[in-house]
């Protein structure tokens, strides 16, 4: 579950996935910066068109013209954006979408998608719930479950690192995930 495997989705129950945010313009061609949201940047080789999700602006779908590895990231040039200040002005700091039947697999069976994770109730060992999944932080050397609500914690956000010391089971089936040796994290 690396940042690389996140392909974010939008709020609620996702309809689409991001496979990319727009960091900035570049160039002059009108192409811009992208920081991939998928754990494999080749997808954009299978996408022809993606939605671009802005706060305040309506959804617009976006034709592909080509892209290229611009490290770290991709650079992404899209039909009709031909400027810098087009491209600065329509398609910076959106996300780009695509439907969620259109998600690319993941590398292993021991990888999930973070919007997959959201929402899973936490347990532990003996049943007693300690809140639901809120969030999944990336950090140098592993995921961080966020945890909250519920339990002898009262609402207070827990933090437990995504290794098998703490996680006993996950099952994104039944949306929960078991711990075990969080109490000192509780206190």
């Amino acid at each position: 579950m690396s940042r690389q495997g996140r392909e974010r989705a939008s709020g609620g129950a996702p309809q689409r996935i991001a496979v990319g945010y727009v960091v900035r313009a570049k160039g002059v061609k009108g192409e811009v910066k992208v920081e991939p949201l998928t754990h494999s940047p080749e997808r954009f080789d299978e996408l022809t068109e993606v939605v671009l999700e802005r706060p305040g602006d309506p959804e617009r779908v976006l034709r592909i013209e080509g892209w290229r590895p611009d490290m770290p990231g991709l650079l992404v040039k899209f039909a009709g954006v031909d400027s810098p200040e087009a491209a600065r002005q329509e398609l910076v700091e959106g996300y780009l979408m695509v439907p969620l039947e259109e998600v690319a697999d993941l590398p292993s069976d021991d990888t999930f998608y973070v919007f997959d994770l959201v929402g899973c109730r936490v347990e532990d060992e003996a049943g007693e719930v300690l809140g639901e999944v809120v969030d999944v932080l990336e950090m140098p050397s592993t995921d961080v479950f966020v945890i909250r609500g519920g339990g002898r914690h009262g609402g207070r956000e827990i933090m437990v690192p995504a290794v098998a010391d703490f996680i006993v089971e996950l099952s994104i089936d039944e949306q929960r995930l078991v711990v075990r040796g969080v109490e000192e994290l509780i206190q």
